[in-house]
């Protein structure tokens, strides 16, 4: 799934691209992924004719601002993939939809998983939409500070990845980066949250700043097609059985909440303490 640095590479790649641009017609293939929050409307009724005036990036939503009076939401989900390519090129494998816009160009989004959501709104109906407005502090906001995320991290009874995946907390780390900021940190994915010290509180905050500007570089450094994923520079994530790139160390996968997680067993030793037992180390 596209990542934060994914998302914020697709915007600026994006923006200047269609922005302007009038929606000349709207292609329906696969209706699956679709929402329309407009009464009365289709998708494609409530998005032609209406102009781009600007795109942005909210948690792991794409926001593409209308007008007249519409919003078109992009959630890529696990397999959501964009594509602006001329009107007459091969349409993107697994196509569900695309928007011709009045200068040739299409805008086509396809998913082979099906679990993306595409929603066509008016702005006053955003909050309608699922987790819209559960994001939490944007971790690239002036917001994100070391003050916030300590207040967020105090308290927090579950094990750090999945605090660090937890979107109504921090917006928005995805599967690879929280194992990228893991490693960074020299943490192992299955501490609990309570059991970090003051030390590895700030270190963590100061990995999820660093990794995370460093994952926005290397994809906008690859300069692919916005329709691809870029991972050809994380460290642990997808590693399994390959040396550490710090220690020489094999990565190592362990399942924490229903998901992959690699790290490297000598980076990120395995917590000591009687960890299981929900309430039985005190804030450090």
């Amino acid at each position: 799934m596209p990542e934060l640095p994914d998302l914020e590479y697709i915007a600026s790649r994006l923006a200047p691209e269609v922005t302007g641009k009038r929606i000349a017609a709207v292609k329906v293939k696969d209706p699956v992924v679709l929402r329309v929050l407009v009464p009365g409307s289709s998708f494609s009724d409530a998005l032609a004719g209406r102009t781009i005036v600007a795109l942005v990036r909210h948690g792991p939503f794409l926001r593409f601002t209308l007008q007249p009076d519409r919003e078109l939401v992009i959630h890529h989900m696990l397999a959501g993939r964009l594509q602006h390519a001329p009107r007459g090129a091969k349409p993107i494998a697994h196509f569900c939809f695309g928007l011709d816009l009045d200068d040739g160009s299409r805008l086509q989004y396809g998913d082979d998983k099906r679990m993306g959501k595409v929603y066509a709104a008016r702005p006053t109906d955003l909050s309608g939409i699922p987790l819209w407005d559960a994001q939490g502090v944007d971790i690239l906001s002036p917001e994100f500070t070391a003050a916030r995320f300590e207040e967020l991290a105090r308290g927090r009874r579950d094990q750090v990845r999945v605090f660090l995946m937890d979107q109504s907390a921090l917006s928005a780390i995805g599967n690879a980066y929280a194992d990228e900021i893991l490693f960074d940190a020299r943490i192992h994915p299955k501490t609990p949250s309570y059991a970090l010290s003051a030390g590895e509180r700030s270190r963590l905050y100061q990995s999820i700043r660093a990794v995370i500007a460093w994952g926005i570089e290397e994809v906008a450094r690859a300069g692919r097609p916005i329709e691809e994923k870029v991972r050809d520079h994380v460290k642990v994530r997808g590693r399994l059985g390959e040396p550490c790139p710090r220690c020489g160390t094999t990565i190592r996968r362990v399942g924490v909440r229903g998901y992959d997680s690699f790290f490297c067993p000598t980076c990120q030793p395995t917590p000591a303490g009687p960890y299981t037992r929900r309430g039985s180390i005190p804030w450090k």
